[in-house]
């Protein structure tokens, strides 16, 4: 389906009849279909919804083209929820970028949200740290995709890590994983190992900040939920209590 968010449109996909309800949350330049693997381990019983962001895949760009705040990708999520109708209370899932999305809704508009899963959340702080640093994320690869901008995004993503009302877990990529890189130089100054270990560390504090569990993957990388999708399943239903 098609979803005004307020003078444009985004792509929405809705399957099953639950409650439970369950909202995920893309990375960067990715649409619903990288869900596919954990929605199939969740099983029947759920609703979920996947949905692409402004500029990704079939969705429209943004009216305002020039670089966001994660702020505007938040609202936009918010937007969505009312907008389809989205039953509630829901639980929201996030990786990676979208994982900063879920968490700045969750953190400004946790009405109706009964629980919150981030899936090997983005490090923003990183890609200011390496000495190429990351100012702006393409959010895709089209043309008028979002760009967002780091340096604006970071101190609301940094206020959103609190403790929240809502039952919470933080999802990491298995330990080692960043030591099979193929190329480390847009990460220096840091060893593979440096990386390794601060990326287990921020989630331990994401996870601790929130007030909530963490899981590490065992297998794959940095898209847990298709390297080991009943992670991310076991998370959803740790949070609903099932």
């Amino acid at each position: 389906m098609r979803v005004d968010v307020g003078g444009y449109q985004l792509t929405a996909d809705h399957a099953g009849d639950g409650p439970p309800t369950v909202v995920f949350c893309s990375g960067l330049g990715d649409g619903g279909e990288v869900w596919e693997s954990t929605i199939a381990a969740l099983g029947p019983g759920f609703s979920t919804w996947t949905y692409s962001r402004a500029g990704i895949g079939d969705s429209d760009p943004l009216p305002d083209n020039s670089p966001q705040s994660l702020v505007t990708s938040a609202d936009e999520l918010q937007r969505l929820v009312g907008a389809a109708g989205v039953s509630t209370p829901y639980v929201l899932v996030g990786h990676s970028i979208g994982a900063l999305v879920a968490l700045i809704h969750a953190a400004r508009a946790p009405e109706g949200l009964a629980g919150l899963v981030l899936v090997d959340a983005t490090d923003l702080q990183l890609d200011l740290d390496v000495v190429e640093k990351t100012l702006f994320l393409e959010d895709g690869e089209r043309d008028d995709c979002t760009t967002y901008d780091t340096l604006a995004s970071l101190p609301v993503v940094t206020a959103s890590k609190r403790r929240l009302d809502v039952p919470s877990v933080v999802v990491s990529s298995r330990a080692g994983a960043w030591l099979e890189l193929d190329d480390p130089e847009p990460w220096k100054p840091f060893t593979l190992q440096e990386l390794d270990t601060r990326w287990q560390r921020v989630h331990q504090q994401l996870s601790e900040t929130l007030g909530g569990t963490r899981l590490v993957a065992t297998v794959g990388a940095h898209y847990v939920q298709k390297d080991q999708p009943e992670l991310v399943a076991q998370a959803v239903r740790q949070v609903v209590g099932d």
